[in-house]
């Protein structure tokens, strides 16, 4: 393949330049020039971009980039890429070693915080610093975006100014050792939920006496962060180089009393502003830049780089209430459509490296493992229990193609629709080729195989920005979609489901109903109880539930999955993710990348 031919084709796969990596104001940009511009030989320079510059790196008011921040701003424990397990996990970080549980309610906790480390000016980082951090982060005045004080016993109160913060469930008890008091119904199931509240960016450090210098008369605003000056790191890196809206860079600490100096990689990463696609590619191509974020299907025509997947998932949506094709009402017409998906042939021939999904109502997902809750996950689809699961009888773990029972479930349908032609309009998104071409396959595999006389799918384009408005609940204005997917959780297997309809414990917006009165109660039930309180400290009962709510999705049928796609990021030969080819979760280990 040319150059030429390459630079076209990954030209038109750019999607975005975000990467979660973005910039704040303040400096000279003189000295920072100069800065930016003396790489030296050896180090191990990460070269990245981003597309858009927050205003603020105080970690109790930012909007996004919570990676970034968090790379600067030190918090108890860190989310990381555990390499030997192949998923995340979570580390300490200022604290020392695992969280510990005072009762039997799991209600009062107690954290130590490591001794030894210190912000870049020395200044010492202990228990009341953390405390501090915490009750600025909830302060009633200030009003903070980021709260999180409704954990905490009396949090609530407190954000309501009704109590002083000292009656709050978090306190500084010595320099090294903060207790935690959870508030009822917010007590954590595990070691690993404490730690998972723990490494949230609006609870990173900020250094007292700077942070009281940027308050304003009356104490209801704070400019810390709203430039290096009035920021103080306390993690890893430290912001060392800066132009707004163009350029920041980040120096890794070497007075050894930073966190996660073993996990953490690069010397310097050096983040640019760019937006032009054509630019991303071109720096790309000449090895300036190290990773590159990617959209949409052609990725094995591009041969210049090495990629690693992150996980979206899509589908055909089936609305078994549709006045307009009765037909869809019989389960039987749901698993013809589903066992008829030929998904090796059509996602393929539409999106040619995108990760089939021919069973999964539940994607990549871990959760607790039910023998060790605190410490290991486990990947749901690969227990017993996922692997249990049938469809009317048959098992789905294969590749959900299976022509002669397809056509076994639609004579059964057709039969029942009064051997008269059974017609489904199938609305598509009108923003792409891409989208066309998809839903042309669709159609073209489902009228071959079960006969043109006997089945027609109409295609019709509509708006990307009104599909979803379409599919809605309050709307279910269609009878089949085939533009549609859904988002992943991927510690909480049963939310993955939360897209269904079925009673008031789904909060989201839902696209599916399950048909089925009789399931969608069991189904209900179970969400309930993963959801809420029954079952949170059961991991074992959580995951038979998971498996019987999955089982129930299978049984009803009113959504397909087809394939999992989503975002490619590209990599230079100068750097090796953590990942393997397909795996999900690059964004926790960008900065735990090897250097070859």
């Amino acid at each position: 393949m040319t150059q030429m031919k390459k630079t076209r084709i990954l030209t038109a796969l750019i999607l975005s330049a975000t990467m979660g990596l973005t910039a704040c104001g303040g400096g000279d940009s003189s000295k920072e020039t100069s800065n930016k511009e003396k790489s030296s030989d050896g180090e191990k320079v990460l070269k990245t971009y981003f597309s858009d510059t927050p205003q603020t790196l105080n970690p109790h008011t930012t909007a996004d980039n919570y990676e970034l921040l968090l790379d600067m701003s030190a918090t108890l424990y860190r989310e990381v890429w555990d390499e030997e397990t192949g998923a995340k996990t979570y580390v300490a970080s200022l604290a020392d070693g695992d969280p510990v549980c005072n009762d039997d309610e799991h209600k009062v906790w107690t954290i130590k915080v490591k001794d030894g480390y210190t912000f870049v000016d020395g200044t010492e980082i202990n228990a009341e610093t953390v405390e501090y951090s915490i009750k600025m982060l909830n302060d009633p005045k200030l009003a903070n975006r980021n709260v999180n004080a409704t954990n905490f016993e009396n949090g609530d109160a407190y954000l309501k100014g009704e109590c002083d913060w000292e009656e709050v469930g978090f306190q500084a008890v010595d320099e090294n050792t903060l207790e935690v008091t959870y508030a009822k119904n917010y007590e954590p199931e595990s070691e690993r939920d404490v730690k998972d509240l723990f490494c949230f960016v609006g609870t990173a450090l900020v250094k007292p006496e700077l942070y009281v210098s940027c308050l304003n008369e009356d104490k209801t605003e704070c400019s810390y962060g709203s430039s290096l000056e009035t920021f103080m790191a306390s993690a890893l890196y430290e912001p060392t180089s800066l132009i707004q809206g163009q350029y920041l860079e980040l120096t890794r600490r070497t007075d050894g009393k930073a966190p996660l100096e073993d996990v953490f990689t690069p010397d310097k990463v050096e983040y640019q502003a760019i937006t032009d696609a054509n630019t991303i590619v071109q720096m790309f191509e000449k090895g300036e830049l190290d990773a590159v974020v990617a959209n949409q299907p052609a990725y094995d025509e591009y041969d210049g780089a090495r990629y690693v997947y992150t996980i979206d998932n899509y589908g055909i949506y089936l609305n078994s209430e549709t006045p307009t094709c009765t037909a869809l009402k019989d389960v039987n017409l749901r698993y013809a459509l589903y066992w008829g998906l030929d998904r090796e042939t059509v996602v393929k021939a539409v999106y040619p490296t995108a990760l089939p999904s021919a069973y999964q109502y539940v994607p990549f997902s871990t959760m607790p493992d039910p023998a060790d809750k605190d410490n290991k996950t486990v990947v749901y689809h690969e227990t017993e229990e996922a692997k249990a699961i049938r469809m009317d009888g048959h098992e789905v773990t294969q590749e959900g193609y299976d022509p002669d029972l397809a056509k076994e479930y639609f004579d059964k349908a057709y039969q029942a629709n009064g051997n008269q032609k059974i017609t489904i309009q199938a609305i598509y998104a009108d923003s792409s080729e891409v989208s066309k071409t998809w839903a042309e396959a669709i159609q073209s595999a489902y009228q071959e195989l079960f006969g043109e006389d006997k089945i027609a799918i109409e295609l019709q384009a509509t708006p990307s920005a009104i599909i979803y408005e379409e599919i809605a609940r309050d709307k279910m204005n269609y009878d089949m979609c085939l533009s549609c997917g859904w988002g992943n959780t991927y510690d909480a297997p049963w939310n993955n489901t939360n897209w269904v309809y079925s009673g008031p414990y789904v909060y989201n917006t839902q696209y599916c109903v399950i048909a089925d009165d009789n399931l969608a109660a069991q189904w209900d039930d179970l969400f309930y109880k993963c959801a809420m309180y029954d079952y949170r400290w059961d991991a074992q009962k959580k995951l038979e539930a998971t498996a019987k709510m999955e089982e129930i999705l299978y049984n009803d049928c009113s959504f397909i999955p087809a394939y999992s796609g989503g975002s490619r990021y590209f990599f230079s030969e100068k750097i090796t993710p953590l990942m393997d080819e397909g795996d999900p979760e690059l964004k926790f280990c960008l900065m735990q990348a090897k250097f070859n």
